[in-house]
């Protein structure tokens, strides 16, 4: 799992929903954010093994408006819904 990667949360409250990856804060654990809920700023501290990787995101330098852009594409094509 790397910086930019497009990851799917499998446990917790936010199950099932896209995230990116934007820092890894140690060897379990990364910083991932969506642009809107989570913005940059203010990253999710989350544990690797929770997260699925599903396919790079191509962003080098997020931002939120990357962020939100990048996750309505990969929800478009790949037709994923976050479950509430």
């Amino acid at each position: 799992m790397e910086t930019g990667d497009i990851v799917i949360s499998r446990a917790g409250h936010d199950s099932g929903k896209p995230f990116i990856v934007v820092a890894r804060a140690s060897a379990d654990f990364v910083l991932i954010a969506d642009g809107s809920s989570r913005p940059v700023d203010n990253p999710k501290l989350k544990r690797i093994k929770h997260l699925r990787v599903a396919e790079p995101s191509g962003i080098e330098d997020p931002t939120n408006a990357s962020l939100k852009k990048r996750l309505k594409k990969f929800i478009s094509e790949r037709r994923i819904y976050a479950e509430k």
